[in-house]
């Protein structure tokens, strides 16, 4: 009865592989891996270190050092390929990077995030391609000078910190 029930089921083929174009092959981080398994990988990295900024924000009063050194790190790591990195979707900054490295790895350069977002400004946004959004450079505000503003920011605001205590 079974033999008539596996003739009757058509079998089901196993998913084809992925192609070498969706494949790394020369990436030294990203070496074998598919560009899916990349992007998700960034995805769920983007999403836990924004919960962490968050987290540190909600504590900045209390630990003020741990604070700035959390978040100047997580500036650090992901400033340079979005400015607003802590409030962008995930999916869609992940994409972004995940297509830099693409790009690095075909080349076989490791090449920097700004000489990719200048040649990218430099092509034609075609509107006909969903993915062209997430291809889209992030500002040219340097992420070093938003780094110095947050850390005077940090600094002016505890100094009011300090002057409230030094009233009270």
């Amino acid at each position: 009865m079974s033999s008539q029930r596996d003739a009757g089921e058509t079998p089901v083929a196993p998913a084809p592989p992925p192609t070498d174009a969706n494949r790394f092959v020369w990436h030294p981080t990203y070496q074998g891996r598919t560009l899916t398994e990349v992007e998700t990988g960034l995805e769920q990295e983007i999403a836990r270190d924004q919960r962490a900024y968050t987290l540190a924000m909600e504590g900045a009063e209390s630990q003020e050092n741990a604070t700035l050194a959390v978040i100047l790190d997580l500036e650090r790591k992901w400033g340079t390929f979005d400015l607003n990195w802590a409030e962008t979707d995930p999916a869609a900054l992940a994409a972004r990077i995940a297509a830099f490295e693409q790009e690095r790895d075909q080349r076989h350069e490791l090449f920097p995030y700004a000489a990719y977002r200048s040649t990218i400004a430099s092509q034609p946004v075609s509107t006909a391609s969903p993915r062209s959004a997430t291809t889209l450079p992030s500002p040219s505000f340097a992420p070093s000078s938003r780094l110095i503003w947050l850390a005077v920011a940090l600094v002016a605001v505890l100094i009011l910190l300090i002057l409230i205590a030094q009233l009270t």
